[in-house]
């Protein structure tokens, strides 16, 4: 019986790959970890590799899943995410269009802008735009935040 990713990676792995889920850059994962960050992303190569994930929203997404990081736990710059209905904005909350939710959703799985757009039959520039549009409504810096925002209402599969 094989072991699942998460058991092949060490312990300084998991730290690496927990600071990455909450939103850290890589010179702010290394000075957290006092390493250089030549060798966090060392770390996170080696991640990556063993979980399957070509990107840090996909390696981001694994360690919610697995519970490196709490479904309320706050990113850096974020607070923490409130779900939110699909239509509505309690309180003041974003509203996103039915377009910015289906990009969002597709964000959330993994998917890059191009397959996004071929997906949605839209340009690449379109997503671009849904995406910054996204992020300014959510409060999310970059796509990582973006797709655990995501995963946190529902929105993710």
């Amino acid at each position: 019986m094989e072991e699942p990713p998460a058991a092949k990676l060490t312990c300084r792995e998991l730290d690496v790959l927990r600071l990455l889920a909450l939103g850290l850059s890589n010179r702010l994962i290394a000075r957290k970890l006092d390493i250089s960050e030549k060798t966090a992303k060392n770390h996170l190569s080696s991640i990556y590799l063993k979980i399957g994930a070509t990107d840090r929203t996909q390696a981001a997404l694994y360690a919610r899943q697995i519970g490196l990081i709490g479904p309320g736990e706050a990113t850096p710059s974020v607070p923490a995410f409130t779900p939110l209905p699909e239509d509505s904005a309690p309180h003041g909350g974003p509203t996103l269009t039915a377009r910015e939710r289906g990009v969002l959703r597709l964000l959330a799985v993994g998917l890059s802008n191009r397959l996004i757009a071929r997906r949605l039959g839209i340009s690449e520039k379109t997503v671009k735009n849904h995406l910054s549009s996204i992020y300014l409504k959510i409060g999310a810096t970059h796509r990582t935040q973006a797709a655990l925002y995501a995963q946190y209402v529902g929105l993710a599969s």
